[in-house]
């Protein structure tokens, strides 16, 4: 299938969304690394021709991005597997492929980045690991998330961290609905 958006090349962007370009690679160069960011003309890929090509969208979006990683209260890991929960309820192959790269980078065991990435709850994670994975898949569930989900977060996290993981899922869910109805593709180095 076809990506619907193709990715802007740096000479191709427009004053409204060159600050934005400039952002997001500062993003991906120092928190997200492993995975293939850029095309052969040094266009940001993934979502992120979605939040170029729609500066009015993208610019907010990326704002809550920044705001999930910047003195994140959780673990580069608790991050990761929160969010290959979502991409695999959600099918994103392009997440999957970012973020099992990731996740790997940031010490996720293999083993349970490829349980992950199938929709399985990995036994190899630390107790806080599991407490995320269950809330993410919980809140997917679409249902309020349940008591007990909800004060295992607590002990772990604290409020501060529950609503970083809540908002992490949920920030994950649009990136995985823009992957999706973009027809994103895993790079070559994915596939």
């Amino acid at each position: 299938m076809k990506m619907r958006l193709e990715p802007i090349p740096a000479d191709k962007l427009g004053e409204d969304n060159r600050a934005l370009d400039a952002r997001i690679r500062a993003v991906v160069d120092r928190g997200l690394p492993g995975f293939t960011s850029v095309d052969e003309d040094g266009a940001l890929l993934g979502p992120f021709p979605a939040f170029l090509h729609f500066p009015k969208f993208g610019e907010p979006l990326f704002g809550w991005s920044e705001a999930l990683f910047t003195d994140s209260a959780l673990t580069p890991r608790v991050r990761e597997v929160v969010i290959l929960t979502i991409g695999a309820r959600l099918n994103a192959a392009f997440e999957l492929y970012a973020h099992s790269r990731v996740g790997r980078s940031v010490g996720l065991p293999a083993t349970a980045v490829a349980d992950l990435v199938v929709g399985q709850r990995p036994v190899e994670l630390s107790r806080e690991e599991l407490v995320a994975h269950d809330v993410a898949t919980a809140l997917y569930q679409g249902r309020p998330l349940p008591g007990e989900n909800y004060a295992e977060a607590v002990a772990a996290f604290g409020e501060t961290g529950v609503a970083e993981l809540v908002h992490l899922a949920a920030h994950y869910v649009a990136i995985s609905m823009l992957l999706n109805a973009y027809t994103v593709p895993v790079p070559p180095d994915g596939i």
